[in-house]
C-alpha cells in the first residue's frame, strides 16, 4: 500500500443454501427446520414449521419466499422473483399467509412458524411449489477505524439461509407413474457408486423418497449397501439423473445382483414408487 488508510470492508453476504431437508446439521448456520418440506393436498388448509436454534447464542430470522427451477442433475436455478410485484393468484406466496414474518430465537430455543392456505376457488388442476427461506441476519457492528493501521481489513458479516419446498396441490394425481431406468454401477477409485435415471412415465404431480440400494453377492444373503435421501421429482423434469454413494468397506462391489427401491417419504409415506433389479458383472 503506498498510503497509510485504514479501509474497513463491511461484506453482507446472502447465501441461500436450497435445502428442502431439516434437520440439517447446523455446521453453518446453527439451524434445525422441521418438517423437510411442506405439502397442502386436495382437502388441507394450515401447516406449521419447526425452528429450532442449536447454537449457543440468540438468533434472528427473517421469513420469505424464493422461486426455483429444478435441474436433471438434482441442482436448482432460482428464477428471479419480485414479491412486490407477484400480482398472480396462484402463486404459492399469493396463497399461502404465513406468521410471524421474523423471529429472534434464544440458544437452543425454538419456534413454531404457522402457515394458512387461502386456496382460490378457480384454481386450475395441478401442482404449485415455492420455496419458504430462513434467512439469519448477521449480527451488524459499526467497523473500528485505526488512524495508524496501514493495512485494509476486512469484516465479513454473512447472512445465511435455508429454504424448503412448500407444494399445493390441486386435486389428486391418480395417474403418476415413475421409473427407475438405466442402473448401472461405476468405478470411484477404489469403491463403486450407482447410477440411475428416475423418470415420470404418466401423471404431472411431484414424487418424494429416498433411492435404496440393495446387493445380494454371489452365493451370499442380500444387504442395504447405499441410499440417497431427500429424491424429489418434480413437475418441470421428466428425468432425473441420480448418483447414489455406496457404502461397502471391502471396495467395489463385484458379481451377484443389485435392487434398486425409490421408496415414498414424508406425505408418500410406505409407497413404494419402483424398484429395479440387474445383475453385476465380475471383477475388481
Amino acid at each position: 500500500m503506498k498510503k497509510n488508510s485504514n479501509i474497513v470492508a463491511v461484506l453482507v453476504l446472502s447465501a441461500l443454501l436450497l435445502l428442502p431437508r431439516a434437520a440439517l446439521p447446523a455446521a453453518m448456520g446453527n439451524l434445525t427446520i422441521t418438517p423437510w418440506r411442506i405439502v397442502f393436498g386436495a382437502r388441507d388448509r394450515s401447516g406449521a414449521v419447526t425452528l429450532l436454534n442449536t447454537s449457543n447464542q440468540a438468533a434472528t430470522y427473517r421469513i420469505g419466499w424464493m422461486l426455483t427451477q429444478a435441474t436433471a442433475q438434482g441442482k436448482y436455478v432460482q428464477i428471479p422473483y419480485d414479491r412486490e410485484k407477484d400480482k398472480n393468484p396462484f402463486s404459492v406466496p399469493n396463497m399461502i399467509i404465513y406468521s410471524p414474518r421474523q423471529v429472534t430465537i434464544e440458544p437452543h430455543g425454538y419456534q413454531l412458524i404457522r402457515l394458512a392456505l387461502r386456496r382460490p376457488s378457480n384454481l386450475p388442476f395441478g401442482e404449485y411449489r415455492a420455496h419458504m427461506t430462513f434467512i439469519r441476519m448477521a449480527h451488524q457492528t459499526p467497523p473500528s477505524r485505526d488512524p495508524n493501521a496501514k493495512n485494509i481489513s476486512m469484516e465479513l458479516n454473512v447472512n445465511f439461509g435455508f429454504s424448503i419446498p412448500v407444494i399445493v396441490r390441486q386435486g389428486v394425481d391418480e395417474n403418476l407413474k415413475v421409473e427407475l431406468q438405466n442402473p448401472k454401477l461405476v468405478a470411484q477409485g477404489n469403491y463403486s457408486a450407482l447410477e440411475i435415471d428416475l423418470t415420470r412415465v404418466a401423471g404431472t404431480f411431484s414424487s418424494y423418497g429416498t433411492i435404496e440400494a440393495y446387493w445380494t453377492p454371489p452365493g451370499g444373503k442380500e444387504k442395504k449397501v447405499g441410499e440417497l435421501t431427500n429424491v424429489a421429482l418434480y413437475p418441470e423434469l421428466k428425468t432425473r439423473h441420480l448418483k447414489v454413494p455406496l457404502f461397502f468397506a471391502d471396495g467395489r462391489i463385484a458379481g451377484g445382483a443389485m435392487r434398486v427401491v425409490y421408496v415414498g417419504k414424508l406425505d408418500a409415506a410406505g409407497k413404494i414408487w419402483d424398484q429395479k433389479s440387474f445383475g453385476v458383472g465380475g471383477g475388481r
